[in-house]
Protein backbone atom coordinates (compact mmCIF):
# COMPACT_ATOMS: atom_id res chain seq x y z
CA UNK A 1 0.00 0.00 0.00
CA UNK A 2 1.54 3.31 -1.11
CA UNK A 3 0.34 6.56 0.41
CA UNK A 4 1.19 10.08 -0.77
CA UNK A 5 2.12 11.95 2.41
CA UNK A 6 3.90 14.94 0.91
CA UNK A 7 0.94 17.31 1.43
CA UNK A 8 1.56 17.66 5.15
CA UNK A 9 3.38 20.61 6.79
CA UNK A 10 7.07 19.64 6.80
CA UNK A 11 9.91 21.66 8.28
CA UNK A 12 13.62 21.05 8.35
CA UNK A 13 16.40 22.67 10.34
CA UNK A 14 20.07 22.10 10.98
CA UNK A 15 21.18 21.55 14.55
CA UNK A 16 24.46 22.66 16.09
CA UNK A 17 25.83 19.11 15.67
CA UNK A 18 25.37 19.55 11.86
CA UNK A 19 22.51 17.05 11.73
CA UNK A 20 19.38 17.91 9.74
CA UNK A 21 16.12 17.32 11.61
CA UNK A 22 12.88 17.09 9.64
CA UNK A 23 9.57 17.39 11.47
CA UNK A 24 5.91 17.50 10.49
CA UNK A 25 3.19 19.53 12.20
CA UNK A 26 0.45 16.92 11.89
CA UNK A 27 2.56 14.18 13.54
CA UNK A 28 4.71 15.96 16.16
CA UNK A 29 5.96 12.66 17.57
CA UNK A 30 7.74 11.80 14.29
CA UNK A 31 11.01 13.12 12.91
CA UNK A 32 13.77 12.26 10.48
CA UNK A 33 17.43 12.92 11.30
CA UNK A 34 20.50 12.73 9.07
CA UNK A 35 23.65 14.61 8.21
CA UNK A 36 22.13 14.93 4.71
CA UNK A 37 19.15 17.24 4.08
CA UNK A 38 17.29 14.96 1.64
CA UNK A 39 17.90 11.83 3.68
CA UNK A 40 16.33 13.45 6.76
CA UNK A 41 13.23 14.35 4.73
CA UNK A 42 13.01 10.90 3.15
CA UNK A 43 13.26 9.24 6.56
CA UNK A 44 10.44 11.44 7.81
CA UNK A 45 8.29 10.72 4.73
CA UNK A 46 8.75 6.99 5.37
CA UNK A 47 7.87 7.38 9.06
CA UNK A 48 4.73 9.40 8.25
CA UNK A 49 3.66 6.88 5.59
CA UNK A 50 4.10 4.00 8.05
CA UNK A 51 2.10 5.89 10.70
CA UNK A 52 -0.74 6.69 8.26
CA UNK A 53 -0.93 3.03 7.22
CA UNK A 54 -0.85 1.88 10.85
CA UNK A 55 -3.65 4.27 11.80
CA UNK A 56 -5.70 3.27 8.76
CA UNK A 57 -5.44 -0.43 9.61
CA UNK A 58 -6.28 0.25 13.27
CA UNK A 59 -9.28 2.41 12.33
CA UNK A 60 -7.77 5.45 14.03
CA UNK A 61 -8.08 9.10 13.03
CA UNK A 62 -5.71 10.22 10.27
CA UNK A 63 -5.00 13.97 10.29
CA UNK A 64 -5.87 15.47 6.91
CA UNK A 65 -3.21 17.29 4.94
CA UNK A 66 -3.74 21.05 4.82
CA UNK A 67 -5.50 22.43 1.79
CA UNK A 68 -3.16 23.31 -1.04
CA UNK A 69 -2.19 26.96 -0.98
CA UNK A 70 -2.66 28.94 -4.19
CA UNK A 71 0.42 29.79 -6.22
CA UNK A 72 1.07 33.44 -5.23
CA UNK A 73 3.04 34.20 -8.40
CA UNK A 74 0.23 32.86 -10.56
CA UNK A 75 -2.35 34.83 -8.56
CA UNK A 76 -0.34 38.02 -9.15
CA UNK A 77 0.02 37.22 -12.86
CA UNK A 78 3.79 36.81 -12.60
CA UNK A 79 3.92 33.17 -13.62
Amino acid sequence: MAVDVRGYSYFIERRNDKQWVATVTEYPELSGVSKFHNRALNRLYAAVEAEVIRRYRAGEHIPPAPKKQPNLLKTLGLN
